[in-house]
C-alpha cells in the first residue's frame, strides 16, 4: 500500500532507512541509505549502506581512516525494523544530502521506498564514524548529532 505522499515525507526521520538508487555514487544499482539527520530547513543527510566490506575496508586502510568509521550492521531476526538480511557496512566517511523536494520526486515516480530503521546501537557507531572522519565537513558534523547527546 503507497502511502500519501505528503504522509511519506513528513515521516522521515533519523535512523530510518530508505531504498533507492542515486547518481551520487559509483553504481546504478540502488542501495540502502539510513537517514542521520532531517534538518530544520527539510535537507536529509545520508550515508549509505553496502554488503562490499573489503571495498570500504581497503578504502579506509589505504587512506589510514580511523577504524570506527567503518561501522557493521548485522542482519537481526530479533529486530523486525532492521530490514538486512546480510552482514552490512556503512563508510561513515562519506555522507550524502538530499532535500525534501528530491524525495517528493523519487516517492512520486516510485523510486524511492522506506526499508526499516536501525536501532539506537548502530545510530550511536554510525555518527561516532562521522564525527571521527576527516573527511566530513565541519558544517555536516554541526548538523549531525554528536553521539555524546544520546
Amino acid at each position: 500500500m503507497k502511502f500519501p505522499t505528503d504522509v511519506f515525507l513528513s515521516a522521515i526521520d533519523d535512523r530510518k532507512i530508505y531504498y533507492f538508487s542515486t547518481t551520487k555514487i559509483n553504481t546504478d544499482s540502488p542501495h540502502h541509505f539510513i537517514c542521520l539527520k532531517r534538518t530544520d530547513n527539510d535537507i536529509l543527510i545520508m550515508t549509505c549502506c553496502t554488503t562490499q566490506f573489503d571495498t570500504i575496508r581497503k578504502f579506509v586502510e589505504s587512506r589510514s581512516l580511523p577504524m570506527e568509521t567503518l561501522v557493521w550492521i548485522s542482519p537481526d531476526v530479533k529486530d523486525i525494523d532492521n530490514p538486512f538480511t546480510e552482514d552490512t557496512y556503512v563508510n561513515c566517511n562519506n555522507s550524502l544530502t538530499y532535500t525534501i523536494e528530491e524525495f517528493r520526486t523519487m516517492y512520486d515516480s516510485e523510486a524511492v521506498s522506506y526499508s526499516g530503521m536501525i536501532s539506537e546501537s548502530h545510530y550511536h557507531q554510525i555518527l561516532i564514524g562521522i564525527h571521527r572522519s576527516p573527511l566530513i565537513d565541519n558544517e555536516t558534523k554541526e548538523l549531525i548529532p554528536s553521539p555524546d547527546s544520546l
